[in-house]
C-alpha cells in the first residue's frame, strides 16, 4: 500500500471487481488530494509508480496557490478542468448556497447541487482521460483535488461505472477516503475561508457536511446521470466513448 506523508489521501485503487466477474488492473489508476506537500521520501516512491498521466482537477486559483511537486526523473503529463467550469466545480457553489441558506441544511443541499453538477462540469476531463486511457500513453493515471474527495471522488467514479465495477465497490472506494483524511484539519481550512467570505463564523454541522464523505452525495452523481443522460453508458457515448472505445477502455485497465 503507498503511504505518503505529505499527501495522506494518496492511494491505489483496489482491485475492485466488475459485474462480469473481472477487476481493476492493480497499480493503474491512483487518487489523491493536493501534491503539494510532498517530502522527498515522497518523491521518491511517487517515482516508483511510473505515473504517466495526473488529472488535476484543482481550479486554477488553487494550482497557483498551492504548486504540486513532482519528481523530476518521473514526467507525467498534465489534464486540467478548462477554465470555464473550475471555479462552479470548486468553493464557489457552496459559498452562494451558504449566504442564501446558512446551516447544516443548506450545506447539505449545496453537497448534493456540487455532486449533481459534476458529471456535466468534469466531461471535458473524462473525455480526453479515457482517450489517453485507449490509445495507452495515459496508464497509470493519478486524479487528485485539493482534499481528493469531492472532484476526485466522482472522477474516479464514473471512470470505474465506465468499466463496469460493482456499484457497492464504487461507493465503498469513495468511503475509504473518510480514513484517510484529517476532516478535523481539513474542515478548519474551509471554516477559515468560508467565515472570511461569508463573514461570519461557520458552525460545526455545517462543517460535518461539507467534510464528510457521504454514500447520499456519490449517489447523487448517478441519479443525476440517470435523469440527464439516461444512464452511465449514455453519459460517456455524450463524451465521446463509443461501444468499440468502451471496450478498448476496459481491455486497458481490467483483468
Amino acid at each position: 500500500m503507498t503511504s505518503l506523508a505529505g499527501a495522506p489521501n494518496f492511494r491505489a485503487v483496489a482491485p475492485l471487481p466488475t459485474h462480469d466477474g473481472r477487476h481493476l488492473r492493480p497499480d493503474t489508476l491512483y487518487r489523491s488530494g493536493v501534491l503539494a506537500h510532498l517530502t522527498e521520501a515522497d518523491l521518491a516512491v511517487v517515482e516508483t509508480l511510473s505515473v504517466k498521466l495526473i488529472c488535476d482537477l484543482r481550479s486554477s486559483a488553487e494550482r497557483h496557490r498551492f504548486p504540486s511537486r513532482w519528481p523530476g526523473l518521473a514526467p507525467a503529463r498534465t489534464i486540467v478542468m478548462p477554465g470555464t467550469t473550475d471555479r462552479e466545480a470548486g468553493m464557489q457553489p457552496l459559498i452562494d448556497r451558504l449566504a442564501r441558506e446558512p446551516g447544516p441544511e443548506g450545506a447539505y443541499r449545496a453537497m448534493l447541487d456540487l455532486y449533481a453538477a459534476l458529471p456535466r462540469l468534469l466531461a471535458p476531463v473524462l473525455s480526453d482521460t479515457t482517450e489517453a486511457i485507449i490509445t495507452g500513453w495515459g496508464i497509470p493515471l493519478l486524479v487528485h483535488c485539493h482534499v481528493g474527495k469531492d472532484r476526485t471522488g466522482v472522477t474516479v467514479a464514473l471512470l470505474l461505472a465506465a468499466l463496469g465495477i460493482e456499484r457497492d465497490a464504487i461507493i465503498a472506494d469513495y468511503l475509504e477516503t473518510a480514513n484517510r483524511i484529517d476532516i478535523e484539519a481539513e474542515t478548519k481550512h474551509v471554516a477559515r475561508s468560508l467565515g472570511n467570505l461569508l463573514g461570519r463564523a461557520i458552525d460545526p454541522g455545517t462543517l460535518d457536511c461539507l467534510g464528510r464523505a457521504d454514500p447520499a452525495y456519490i449517489e447523487t452523481i448517478f441519479t443525476a446521470i440517470d435523469r440527464q443522460w439516461g444512464g452511465v453508458i449514455s453519459y460517456f457515448e455524450a463524451l465521446g466513448l463509443t461501444a468499440s472505445g468502451r471496450e478498448r477502455l476496459q481491455a486497458r485497465l481490467l483483468a
